[in-house]
């Protein structure tokens, strides 16, 4: 098969650098290429645009191939990536390649691409076009459309060779972790790429799985079967858009994700393992494009993987413009044949039946119509008159107990009846802890669990703050149906325990434990990572800073005679290992080492008898303040000039946007939401808390005033954007 790229169809391209260039790129010796290429810019500037094109395509597969290939990536830097895996989101840990076979169309396949490049979902996308002999209508604008668009590769045949070997074309080219064939009549919507490769992390055995649609056989939503008992294509509700369907599947799922013999080939994603076992399609047998899916899905299980429909993603399928209706029935029926023929008529009809027979499938088409058909309950009133319980059942807490306590407080203060129920056996720790709140003894309700239910009674909503407390949450809504369930997910809990176990399960479970609840968070990644796991909304709020306890001291450096020092503090709490301390504490003796009393380093966070903390490196100079307030710790940070935490992932960081509002800047592990307001080389620096790191480069860089002004001032910056009042108002807006 002759396949060649547009730009160079018109050139006859031996011996020269172009062409061996273009040998190098096949055989993936990308940096060969490049250098080749760039040769040829030179040989043969005419085709300027060609070789730039194809410097592009190098330079990305190259780009790509150093992050793939572990082998080229010392041991070091190996064990780090690895290390992190568990706190990356999966569009920071996979990419994908998606094939697309364009036979003219055209209005639908601007329709596709467009939706493609609009819905990546943060994913590191290449899509492949392969361009089947379409008319010069669609052959024009394929390729202005690509010459913009670096994840846009074209491809054209030079002749029409038919859909399988089409997509063959593209499925050679691949390289991802996951690839999609897609139909260039579909219109994917917002979360489809997240929503297939949860689907995928369900479960290890799977190899093929595709979403819900509106006209895919037997994944079809939200009926099954038209008057004439043929394959309904759906048509959207009145006012609906793909994203609004897709939204509703979303939230009408149960995420199944049922095992099935056959995936519907308009939108099927492959897995590597899959695809590295079973290979390309069989376009021999399968030349028009009909049965050829049904053939990879049961040469998929012959290969010992399984294949699933996602039920909790859905994708638009307009059905193809490129076959009139008759011909489309005339190719199926040769299809059906061909796939009998191969496997046995026997064979085939037993896997029909089985997807045919499969009750599940009823229950999520019924799940879809029920949600679809209820009216939408929208409360009229002033959000303002909402009464807020927040459940809190902890003995004590950190950072995400501050939030909950200054933006309660925040609520009161606009007019808002907002409480915290504790449990009744630690109110009074909580009462002394927050002494400085002058409305505290009204602030914590105490509760027995049997007391519960009728306590809730006095609130209309009632807001989970951990994992644990949900299932309390669930009680209470089934006995009082008329209170509003809510979850501030203030981490990804289940990180928190071992696989597997009941404490992990339960963190898993809670997010989607109770229907209908309104989950929200502080940050874009946690919003992320529950969507991307679980496949459940949450709607993002501000975070919140309490500006009276945490502000600037400019006078607290003088006072504690360290003008002349610059003064590094970070928080050190062995009980929670993924806090880091044991790494941070070494690097603080080789800062020490370095610098020697050029610095001055105070921690906070354990007491020095501790025994956990007695195993740590504490050999060099430091000040060790302790278990702090709220207060002592922004003592610490208002004379500090940098604060460090080198935790595995901070969900937030509370700490550090504390420090930064008390003056000073961070450096801060990168992995997790601390890039929701730390800004690298702007307002501290971000890192990778896995390596091997040596930071007197950075601090070299701020031994000069000017450079530590510079991060100080612009932290503070940040630091005002946020505030306890904006918190709080956008909470109350959400629920």
């Amino acid at each position: 098969m002759t396949i060649k790229k547009y730009e160079n169809k018109s050139y006859d391209l031996s011996g020269n650098y172009l062409a061996q260039g273009n040998t190098a790129l096949r055989k993936c010796n990308y940096s060969d290429a490049i250098k080749l290429f760039k040769s040829a810019l030179i040989q043969t500037p005419e085709l300027t645009e060609t070789i730039e094109f194809n410097i592009n395509l190098a330079t990305r597969r190259l780009n790509s191939s150093k992050v793939k290939d572990h082998r080229a990536i010392n041991t070091k830097v190996k064990s780090s990536i690895e290390a992190s895996l568990l706190y990356k989101l999966n569009s920071e840990r996979f990419s994908i390649d998606i094939v697309v076979p364009v036979y003219n169309a055209l209005e639908d396949v601007k329709r596709c691409l467009g939706a493609i490049e609009l819905n990546t979902d943060g994913y590191n996308v290449t899509i492949h076009i392969i361009n089947d002999g379409s008319g010069t209508p669609t052959t024009e604008w394929l390729r202005g459309f690509c010459r913009s668009r670096s994840m846009f590769m074209l491809t054209e045949n030079e002749k029409n060779k038919g859909y399988t070997p089409t997509v063959n074309v593209g499925l050679q080219q691949c390289k991802g972790d996951y690839i999609v064939t897609l139909n260039s009549d579909t219109i994917v919507t917002k979360g489809w790429i997240s929503g297939l490769v949860r689907c995928f992390k369900s479960d290890t055995s799977l190899g093929v799985v595709g979403p819900l649609s509106n006209a895919a056989s037997w994944q079809n939503v939200p009926t099954l079967l038209d008057e004439n008992h043929q394959f309904a294509v759906n048509e959207l509700p009145a006012g609906w858009s793909p994203d609004d369907m897709a939204l509703a599947v979303r939230c009408a799922s149960k995420h199944l994700y049922p095992k099935v013999p056959f995936v519907n080939g308009f939108c099927f994603m492959i897995s590597r393992k899959a695809f590295d076992a079973v290979g390309l399609l069989d376009d021999v047998t399968f030349p028009t494009g009909y049965g050829e899916e049904n053939d990879y899905c049961i040469r998929v299980a012959q290969a010992g993987l399984s294949l699933a429909i996602c039920d909790d993603t859905y994708v638009f399928h307009a059905k193809s413009k490129s076959f009139g209706h008759e011909k489309r029935k005339k190719l199926s029926k040769i299809g059906s044949d061909s796939l009998k023929e191969k496997y046995g008529k026997e064979k085939i009809n037993y896997l029909e039946g089985k997807i045919r027979d499969m009750p599940v499938l009823d229950e999520i088409r019924s799940s879809i119509k029920k949600y679809i058909e209820k009216s939408s309950f929208n409360k009229n009133n002033d959000p303002l008159l909402n009464r807020i319980l927040f459940l809190l059942p902890v003995s004590s807490g950190g950072g995400g107990v501050h939030s909950i306590v200054q933006e309660t407080i925040g609520m009161r203060r606009i007019g808002v009846q907002a409480k915290i129920a504790v449990p009744k056996k630690h109110r009074l720790k909580f009462i002394k802890k927050y002494e400085d709140i002058d409305v505290v003894e009204d602030l914590f309700l105490g509760f027995e669990i049997h007391e519960l239910g009728e306590l809730s009674k006095k609130f209309d909503v009632i807001v989970g703050t951990i994992y644990t407390s949900m299932k309390l949450v669930k009680k209470v809504v089934d006995d009082n149906p008329g209170i509003q369930a809510a979850y501030y997910v203030q981490d990804y809990e289940p990180l928190f325990s071992k696989p597997n176990t009941p404490e992990w399960q339960e963190a898993r479970d809670s997010y989607t434990l109770v229907p209908n609840a309104i989950l929200f968070a502080k940050t874009d990644w946690i919003c992320q990572k529950v969507y991307e796991e679980h496949g459940v909304h949450v709607k993002k709020v501000s975070p919140s800073i309490d500006h009276d306890v945490y502000k600037p001291d400019p006078l607290a450096k003088k006072r504690a005679g360290l003008e002349d020092k610059i003064v590094i503090s970070a928080m050190i709490r062995p009980k929670t290992p993924r806090r880091g301390a044991e790494r941070t504490m070494c690097l603080l003796k080789r800062i020490y080492e370095h610098f020697g009393d050029k610095v001055h380093i105070e921690i906070f966070g354990c007491t020095e008898a501790d025994p956990l903390f007695q195993e740590l490196e504490r050999n060099f100079k430091h000040t060790n303040n302790g278990e702090l307030t709220r207060l002592g710790v922004a003592a610490v940070l208002q004379k500090s000039d940098c604060f460090i935490d080198l935790s595995d992932y901070q969900a937030f960081g509370r700490t550090g946007l504390e420090a930064m509002a008390c003056g000073s800047f961070i450096i801060s592990t990168k992995y997790g939401g601390v890039y929701e307001y730390t800004v690298d080389k702007f307002n501290g620096f971000l890192v990778d808390p896995f390596e091997e790191i040596i930071l007197s480069c950075f601090l070299e860089k701020i031994n000069k005033k000017e450079k530590l002004n510079y991060l100080k001032i612009n932290s503070l910056q940040t630091a005002s954007y946020y505030s306890i009042h904006k918190a709080a108002i956008s909470e109350v807006i959400i629920l």
